[in-house]
């Protein structure tokens, strides 16, 4: 087991094939990133993959620039996936990212292509466009969602949602699963919780880190407080991560924590107990029933 962990915790050092997304260009102090079973310190010039987690934690300011222009700004307490593995009905809509909480302001050169992924998914709302600055809030069960520069388009995700556009300047805010609101400026409140970060205006900075990356890391293996927001997340989202993370649970302080709260993610208790899901044996046919004289002509045979 130990020497299991060894070679997870090795893994960015050992194999990392996967196309980059996108470049960090901004990443202050305290944001990592958890890529496989590992975690490691996020660091300017770093390049992204499909399915790696960044988590900002007490940073003020992450910044992800993609490959095809789109530009991600970060907030402290956040945690946001790159196409995430989706599971189920939500897995013909994918996802080109997935806020789980905190913040993000989106820019998009463009919108996306007719059938593309949403380029933003929330358990609230999806994004197929951001415009070229759309503030995202995730707390809880409620959005906000800001249109500051150019227009922008979500999907609700709720019994009856329908697709809201927003005009350059409207606010849309919505908690759990009553209609949403939208207004021509933003709440007082949400205002005054941006970001300081997102009120300024930065260029572009990736062509400042092309042909240089930091030097690798290797990342430590994850503790379960590290992904238990994660693991817990809608059904659809945390079906993707039980194959990634099988091997952890096999880990006394991981499986453990799985066990004590098991009903909020149901679908890793085939990891944790797969005798419960082995076949039944077949039946043992029932015995002929005996003839009206008592006794049966094949017993002594």
């Amino acid at each position: 087991m130990r020497r299991l962990l060894c070679l997870l915790a090795l893994w960015p050092v050992l194999s990392f094939a996967a196309t980059p997304l996108g470049v960090v260009t901004i990443a202050d102090a305290g944001a990592t990133l958890i890529r496989a079973a590992t975690r490691q310190p996020l660091a300017e010039g770093q390049r992204v993959a499909a399915e790696d987690i960044v988590s900002t934690g007490s940073a003020r300011h992450v910044r992800l620039e993609l490959n095809d222009g789109v530009v991600i700004d970060l907030g402290p307490a956040t945690q946001l996936q790159l196409q995430p593995r989706l599971t189920g009905e939500a897995a013909r809509r994918g996802a080109r990212l997935y806020l789980l909480q905190g913040w993000a302001k989106l820019a998009a050169p463009a919108a996306p292509a007719g059938g593309r992924a949403p380029l933003l998914a929330t358990v609230a709302a999806d994004l197929p466009s951001a415009g070229r600055g759309t503030v995202v809030s995730i707390e809880g069960d409620a959005i906000a969602v800001f249109a500051e520069s150019g227009a922008a388009t979500l999907v609700e995700r709720r019994p009856g949602g329908g697709v809201v556009t927003l005009k350059e300047g409207h606010f849309y805010g919505r908690a759990g699963a009553a209609p949403g609101e939208v207004s021509a400026t933003p709440r007082s409140g949400f205002i005054q919780r941006v970001p300081r970060p997102f009120l300024d205006t930065l260029p572009p900075r990736a062509a400042q880190f092309k042909g240089k990356e930091p030097a690798s890391t290797a990342g430590v293996a994850l503790v379960y407080a590290d992904v238990q927001p994660w693991i817990d997340a809608e059904p659809a989202l945390r079906g993707g991560f039980v194959p990634r993370w099988r091997a952890l649970a096999r880990a006394g302080e991981f499986r453990a924590a799985l066990e004590r709260t098991l009903p909020a993610h149901p679908e890793w208790d085939r990891v944790l107990h797969p005798e419960r899901y082995l076949p039944r044996p077949a039946s043992s046919p029932a015995p002929s029933p005996l003839p009206p004289n008592g006794t049966r002509s094949d017993v002594y045979r």
